[in-house]
Parts: structure tokens; C-alpha cells; sequence
């Protein structure tokens, strides 16, 4: 953790390493084509966390570059949605996709070999840990000793055909535990924590589940805030609910706009104990951010591409929103391993 490139670090490099390549995305647009060693990248197509908009990139995709080797998704419903594109199209299996998280729909991808795989994070521990953490700072006063850059990792891990069964019931098993954390009895006068999320997916469901188990294990009351706005006005709303109350001990945020809602977080840490997880505003004056390296995760994603494609090819990244800091670090993370030797 000590040798983790810092928080402020990663930003700017991600911003460096991008460069004019980010300036045509946002609502489909693609960016400019670029060569990472062996492959090329002919773009990123973001669809503001719009599933439709995701899968009309798709198809747009295959019409304009009908020789494509490769998609690439970012978000946890990205490929899902180019493996609808590419069975519409009659490609599916022609053209090798690469996922991120665990949408059922790509593991059950993985199964039958028309995805390569994925790099998952641990959104059940996302949820159970930012309780657990929020839990010991106010309650037991408890002070822990943080990394010079503030971040504490949850690692990533690769599911391929090999290990995506035993991954599935892992993932089952902590959604039954979260079920039985819900449906437990929460003790009167419990100390209240919120767990607040960037956009409304079914990736959260997990997280939800490890905050419920926390609740259970811990003695709180975990307070599960989807954004289903999927917007910063929406997030910000509910963080100035969560104010408006004044019944909350601690927050824990995945920042959608790092740049756009700094003041806010500013404001509410300065008033309750707020970590980040997820996405990350290294910036502000969260006490640290807990979740993926998703630069590290990026990484992964990029050694995966590079096994299944050893010629290299032709790829299209696919991302929600690249003006998040999770997604511009994923996609560094990626190039940066395409580009290695």
C-alpha cells in the first residue's frame, strides 16, 4: 500500500496520459484513434450511463468498423450490451469482448467462451467495509493509520471460463448474507450511516448487501442511498437530505463529478466523516478513499486483452461517463498495459 502512487498523482497522470484523446467523448462521440503497442484503439464511446445509448454505440461500431477485433467495456453493463449488439448482428464470437465487474449477463458470457472475461471488483466489501471503518471513527473512536496517499485498496481479481463458476457462488452466498442482514432487527437508538452511489446498476446490489451485513455484524443502521438520477444534481440532493436530517454519523460517497462537487463534499466532511469509494475526488477533504486502484484494475483488464490477443488487433473501449475519475483511470490503466512491452 505504501509503494501506491497517490491519489493526486493518478489524477493528473490520467489526465496527461489522455490527453486530446478524451476530447470527442461524452453522448457517443468518439475519440481520437491511437496506437498502444500491437492494438489499435479506434475510440471511446460513452452513453451517460444509458444502457440503450450504450448498445446504439455498439451497433454504430460494427457498421463504421466492420473489421473490429475487440470490445472493450468499462462499466459493468458496457459489454453486456456490444454482446446484444453483436448477436443482432450475427457476430457474436467474431469479434472477442472484454468486460468489467459482474453483470450476470457477462458471466454467463464467460461460460459459454463468447466473452474472454473480466476483472471484478468487490463491491460487497465496498459496502461492508466503508460501514465497518465509519462504524470504529465515530462510534469506538477507534483511529486507524492511513497510507500517505489516503486510499485503501480492495483488490481486484480476473474471472475467466476457468474460475466464473466459483465466483458466481461466492457472489450468491454474500447476497443471501445481505438478505439476512436486512431482515435482521435493527437495535433502537443505533448510530446511522449512509452508503450513497454514483448511478442506479445492479452492481450496487452487492454493496447493498455488505452494508446490510455490516449493519448485522456491527450494531448500525446502514442507510443505502441509490442515485437514481444518475446525475450530480441527484447526488447532491441526497447528500443535502442526509444534512437536512442531522440524524447521520458518517458518509460513505462514490463521487460522480469530482471537479463539479468538491464544495459539496467540502462542506458536508467538514460537518460529518465522509470517505469516498468507488470513485474517488482526490482533491477534496474526504478523510480517504476506499475501493478499487483502478488504475491497477485497468492494468489487469489490459494483461487479459493482451493474452487472448497476442497479434494485437483493432479495439473500441466503452465507458458510461469519462468524466469520472474511476472510468479515466481504468482506461489509462489499460493503455498503459497495451502500450508495455
Amino acid at each position: 500500500m505504501a509503494g501506491m502512487t497517490s491519489a493526486r498523482q493518478m489524477g493528473r497522470v490520467a489526465v496527461a496520459a489522455m490527453g486530446t484523446v478524451l476530447a470527442g467523448c461524452g453522448g457517443g462521440n468518439e475519440a481520437e484513434v491511437q496506437t498502444a503497442g500491437k492494438f489499435t484503439i479506434l475510440g471511446t464511446q460513452t452513453d451517460n450511463a444509458d444502457r440503450s445509448i450504450a448498445k446504439k454505440n455498439a451497433e454504430n461500431t460494427l457498421v463504421k468498423y466492420p473489421d473490429i477485433d475487440a470490445m472493450v467495456g468499462l462499466w459493468a453493463y458496457n459489454a453486456p450490451q456490444c454482446l446484444e449488439a453483436l448477436k443482432d448482428a450475427d457476430k457474436l464470437g467474431k469479434v472477442k469482448v472484454f468486460s468489467f465487474d459482474e453483470d450476470p449477463a457477462a458471466l454467463e458470457a464467460i461460460k459459454d467462451g463468447s466473452c474472454e472475461g473480466t476483472v471484478v471488483q468487490n463491491p460487497f466489501q465496498f459496502g461492508y467495509q466503508a460501514m465497518k471503518y465509519l462504524k470504529e471513527m465515530v462510534v469506538d473512536q477507534k483511529t486507524h493509520e492511513l497510507p500517505e496517499d489516503k486510499q485503501i485498496s480492495i483488490p481486484a481479481r480476473t474471472i475467466t471460463k476457468e474460475n466464473v463458476e466459483a465466483f458466481q457462488a461466492e457472489l450468491a452466498a454474500n447476497l443471501k448474507a445481505g438478505e439476512e442482514g436486512k431482515n435482521a432487527a435493527r437495535p433502537a437508538d443505533a448510530p446511522k450511516f449512509a452508503f450513497i452511489t454514483n448511478v442506479a446498476d445492479p452492481f450496487w446490489s452487492h454493496a447493498e448487501a455488505g452494508c446490510y451485513k455490516a449493519e448485522k455484524d456491527f450494531g448500525i443502521v446502514a442507510d443505502f442511498e441509490m442515485n437514481s438520477a444518475g446525475d450530480v444534481a441527484g447526488q447532491n440532493k441526497i447528500l443535502e437530505n442526509i444534512l437536512n436530517k442531522g440524524d447521520y454519523k458518517g458518509i460513505a460517497l462514490s463521487v460522480l463529478n469530482p471537479a463539479n462537487q468538491t464544495g459539496l463534499i467540502n462542506e458536508t466532511a467538514a460537518k460529518l466523516p465522509l470517505i469516498t469509494h468507488d470513485s474517488d475526488a482526490p482533491e477534496s477533504d474526504r478523510l480517504f478513499y476506499l475501493g478499487t486502484n483502478n488504475v491497477e484494475a485497468g492494468r489487469r483488464l489490459g494483461k487479459l486483452v493482451k493474452e487472448r490477443m497476442p497479434d494485437g488487433g483493432k479495439i473500441m473501449i466503452f465507458v458510461g461517463k469519462i468524466d469520472q475519475l474511476n472510468a479515466q483511470q481504468r482506461r489509462q490503466g489499460l493503455i498503459e498495459e497495451l502500450s508495455a512491452e
